[in-house]
């Protein structure tokens, strides 16, 4: 008897949500300000997440797009522009691992029941998101999820300076389980996934995402050998996969099959746990998002199925993390950031340190921990010799209160001034 995914209702919710952004003003190129090559950043204190210690009285010299030197009352070379924040706390530019950067509330103020007229409208509302990501102090981002190539549009508008946002590390169209053939054999589901990987990279998409449930029976809708295929594909051209899945079975699953992160992980249980640990599989737990949905229901249009697991996601997700975490799962930070959270990615790490997390290991999450999961842990994640100039500015001590994080002043993405003032 054919199998019926009922219990992918979550995956194929999402791509709903996918299909449903719309638009925004165009954004201006940014003007970075600079007059000098050099730049020196005064503070009053900076945030060492790899070394564990606060620097205090730094200053940050910056050539180009990279930090060149780091230290505590260094000299500063004549002739560089210096920018003094005063008793301001520096960080490293903050990392959101799982955003849905073209979700955007239609006209009326809703998400969920109009879609966009085109590619272009969705495109302008992200760019307004992008904007509003990097103001509050995210520098680079992963989207995990758009159609009609939008984020990857987005992506490459950054890059080249035609609109202003986070580095983007964008997915494009994520593998659903209604998309395999119907009543398709092993061997041709198998090539089914290759090539649909093997589409996304001929794209340009930096990371695969796959969307994992688990069929009526409580088996995995994609086993462990077509979760590898997928993986074996990106390795190709050095990309990673990242697997989104609330059950048990569908998270062992995709570990067995080697993806890099667990998108979500709701309802882990202690082999799913043993499995992570043992696959050194990053957890993106997502903790604020249910909470988001339930707090502003009148808003988004979701049928019961939905919040019947936003109400069972929440009941769970902190004793699921912490779980986790006493097991040494290695946990990354990820928003989940649909329409209203853009600009307030802030919140997932509040949540990280409601879970229990320090407010250390919370930061380490959106900045060190996160760029290793991205692969990038050579370029960003930390204000260090040799690494981009993402760096942000805050009032007060982070590691004593996280909601400092709500409140940030200053942000430099690649040695280019994108804020300077708490507007």
């Amino acid at each position: 008897m054919k199998r019926r995914p009922v219990r992918v209702v979550f995956a194929l919710f999402t791509l709903a949500l996918i299909f449903c952004v719309l638009t925004c003003t165009r954004a201006q190129r940014i003007e970075s300000g600079a007059t000098a090559k050099l730049i020196a950043i005064r503070a009053g204190s900076l945030v060492d997440l790899s070394g564990g210690q606060i620097i205090n009285n730094p200053v940050v010299l910056v050539d180009g797009e990279k930090v060149t030197a780091v230290g505590q009352n260094l000299t500063i070379p004549s002739g560089a522009r210096v920018i003094d924040l005063g008793n301001a706390t520096l960080l490293p530019g903050l990392i959101d691992a799982h955003t849905h950067i073209t979700y955007h509330f239609d006209e009326a103020g809703h998400f969920g029941s109009s879609n966009d007229s085109s590619p272009e409208v969705t495109l302008r509302y992200s760019e307004e998101n992008a904007r509003a990501t990097l103001n509050a102090g995210f520098t680079t981002i992963r989207n995990m999820g758009a159609i009609e190539l939008v984020d990857l549009r987005l992506r490459d508008e950054i890059n080249l300076g035609a609109t202003v946002g986070p580095r983007v590390l964008a997915s494009g169209l994520p593998l659903l389980a209604n998309f395999l053939p119907p009543n398709a054999s092993k061997s041709v589901r198998l090539t089914f996934v290759r090539e649909f990987a093997r589409a996304r990279i001929r794209e340009g998409a930096d990371v695969i995402k796959v969307f994992e449930g688990v069929y009526d029976d409580g088996s995995p809708v994609f086993s462990a050998d077509e979760i590898r295929a997928v993986i074996e594909e990106a390795a190709r051209s050095n990309r990673r996969v990242a697997v989104h899945a609330h059950e048990a079975a569908a998270i062992k699953a995709a570990v067995r099959g080697g993806c890099t992160s667990i998108e979500h992980g709701s309802f882990l249980d202690s082999e799913a746990i043993r499995l992570m640990v043992e696959h050194h599989t990053a957890l993106v737990p997502t903790l604020y998002l249910p909470t988001h949905y339930l707090e502003h229901r009148n808003i988004f249009d979701f049928p019961a199925s939905a919040w019947t697991l936003f109400e069972r996601m929440r009941a769970h997700n902190m004793e699921n993390l912490m779980r986790a975490k006493r097991a040494g799962v290695w946990i990354v930070s990820g928003s989940d950031a649909v329409a209203g959270v853009h600009g307030h990615n802030f919140r997932e790490i509040e949540w990280l340190v409601k879970a229990g997390l320090t407010s250390a290991e919370a930061l380490r999450a959106a900045t060190v921990d996160a760029a290793k999961l991205l692969g990038m842990e050579g370029e960003i994640g930390e204000v260090k010799a040799g690494k981009f100039a993402d760096i942000i500015a805050v009032e007060g001590d982070p590691l004593r209160d996280i909601g400092a994080l709500e409140h940030v002043l200053f942000v430099m993405k690649g040695g280019r001034v994108v804020k300077a003032g708490n507007r």
